[in-house]
């Protein structure tokens, strides 16, 4: 009996040393499961940390760079050389292109201060401002170191956030552009700056509902001072001809890019400016998310009596356009005209344009007569690794050197072309009619695979004026007001197939047949929302939470285990 009773109890020991045994390696599982599982959170929260927009400022480049040939100076500054330098302060008025009303207040270094250092020419006339994420904003010496610039305190009369409303200009205080090292948006208080978005520049409005928000570009590492004379707004247009209408009538004004150029008009024979009404109130980027609102934000004219209008356009970077005028009597309009027959011209608007790699331009092809059918058009590039076109004419230099970009008439074929070349290109060309044989230069082009050289453009003329980069894919939220991710996937143009026969295109359909799709592999920078940080910390919160209680629930289970 003794003998059976120890090896009874032998058993049980055995069972329970096995039992502690596999204990202790449950324990020692969980133990390296719960680092693996710290070790994979603190590499997840690490990346999201670097994707944060903090590590896109700035201030973590920690220099200003003053550059360009219209600065005797070049000059580069530390964040230290920076803060050490005669800050100023002041509260700013603001417009989105929403458009929706909004407060700044900033602190930093008056960009004219900056300008003295680098000693800026006489003869320096486009500032292009670039952040350390690769955005980029044009203006002008004009609009930025001479037009005076206001904070205007009754911004939100008539309307606290409504842009399409005009506040008061009254009492307006004259301002100084600055790069911000502290800045608070939405806010008048000092007390609630921070240095999360420096350098932001920040200026003030011209007018009273000027749009000036979508100008205060963040991260800025970089200042170009240009002597390249900037080119000029393309006029507005209108929906229908100067002549007798019906009372009645709605006239509706536009323009080619209709975004950040904007259209003041008069109806009383007065020449328009900055101060006049505008039309666009909200850029085109918005139309597609308010198509209910739209029309009762950009107002269609309406004609009751003879009005003679006219109207700029006027916008960031550019020279502001010529004044057009439309002339209108009121009666019974003449008939309609009859629909004609095929094409007879097609023009562009630009000949020649000098553009930085990266930065685009828009052509726009004018297909005459006005009644023509079948105004649809394809566009050409005759060498894509220099420059690249959409469907829309939007040009896109990818790389050094020179291209000839054509538009061609679905219909009979008509052609007309456009030289492009990069900035440090030795092709110069002048902006005159006739300086270049393009049908000449796209034979070249086409045959050779590569971009013309200089040497075979030594009888063109000087130089081509600086194309101005498009900011269009640089979206502004209508809340925030934020630098967004630029769209880097480009629907091209269709390319000519020697050989090949045009598709038949809808008559009424203004739209081109062919479609080529390249997809960009370029590297870019993507900029995130400052809410991502709130983002970050909630997704933390969350993580820590489940881990807890799963902690929680697995040491529950131990102890009701060892209990037994």
């Amino acid at each position: 009996m003794d003998k059976i009773y120890n090896e009874h109890n032998y058993v049980s020991s055995l069972i329970g040393r096995q039992r502690l045994l596999s204990k202790k390696a449950d324990i020692k599982n969980y133990a390296y499961c719960l680092v693996v599982i710290v070790i994979a959170g603190l590499i997840f929260i690490g990346a999201l940390g670097l994707l944060a927009p903090a590590a896109a400022s700035s201030a973590t480049a920690g220099q200003l760079e003053i550059t360009g040939d219209g600065v005797a100076n070049p000059v580069t500054l530390t964040m230290e050389q920076l803060q050490g330098m005669e800050q100023y302060q002041h509260v700013y008025s603001t417009i989105n292109t929403w458009p929706t009303k909004r407060w700044y207040v900033g602190q930093g270094v008056k960009l004219r201060d900056l300008m003295t250092i680098a000693d800026i020419k006489p003869d320096a006339q486009t500032i292009i401002f670039t952040s350390s994420d690769s955005y980029s904003v044009t203006l002008t010496v004009k609009e930025l170191l001479k037009d005076p610039r206001y904070y205007f305190p009754g911004l939100q009369e008539n309307s606290a956030s409504d842009g399409s409303i005009p506040g008061s200009p009254d009492d307006a205080q004259e301002v100084e552009t600055i790069l911000a090292l502290l800045s608070a948006e939405g806010s008048v208080n000092p007390d609630e700056m921070n240095d999360m978005n420096a350098l932001l520049m920040i200026c003030g409005q011209r007018a009273v509902a000027e749009q000036t928000n979508n100008l205060f570009l963040k991260y800025i590492s970089k200042i170009e001072v240009l002597t390249a004379e900037p080119l000029q707004w393309d006029k507005p247009k209108v929906n229908v001809d100067s002549g007798v209408v019906a009372a009645g009538t709605l006239l509706e004004l536009n323009t080619k890019g209709s975004d950040v150029d904007k259209i003041y008009f008069t109806t009383d024979g007065s020449t328009p400016n900055i101060n006049s009404p505008m039309y666009n109130w909200s850029a085109k980027r918005w139309w597609s998310q308010r198509p209910d609102s739209l029309s009762s934000i950009n107002r269609a004219i309406e004609i009751r009596e003879g009005t003679v209008i006219k109207a700029v356009t006027i916008g960031p970077g550019k020279l502001d356009s010529e004044v057009v005028t439309f002339t209108y009597k009121i009666g019974i309009p003449d008939q309609p005209q009859v629909p004609g027959g095929p094409p007879a011209s097609v023009t562009l608007d630009e000949e020649a344009i000098r553009l930085k790699v990266g930065a685009s331009y828009e052509l726009a092809a004018d297909v005459g007569p006005r009644n023509t059918v079948d105004k649809s058009v394809t566009w050409h590039s005759s060498n894509t690794s220099v420059a690249v076109v959409d469907n829309n004419g939007l040009v896109t230099l990818v790389g050094p050197g020179a291209a000839v970009i054509t538009v061609r008439t679905v219909t009979g074929g008509l052609t007309a072309s456009c030289l492009v070349t990069d900035m440090n290109s030795a092709v110069a060309v002048n902006n005159t009619v006739g300086a270049v044989n393009h049908e000449e230069i796209e034979v070249q082009l086409d045959l050779a695979g590569q971009s013309v050289t200089g040497a075979q453009m030594q009888e063109l003329a000087t130089e081509i004026p600086a194309g101005d980069p498009i900011n269009s894919e640089e979206k502004q939220n209508p809340q925030d007001g934020q630098q967004l991710l630029k769209e880097k996937g480009q629907k091209l143009a269709a390319i000519d197939i020697p050989g090949g026969a045009p598709k038949k295109s809808d008559p009424d359909q203004d739209a081109q047949t062919w479609q080529v799709y390249e997809m960009s592999a370029e590297a870019m920078s993507i900029e995130l929302p400052d809410q991502f940080n709130i983002m970050n910390a909630v997704l933390v919160i969350v993580f820590v939470c489940l881990f807890l209680s799963g902690v929680g629930v697995r040491y529950r289970e131990y102890i009701k285990e060892a209990a037994r």
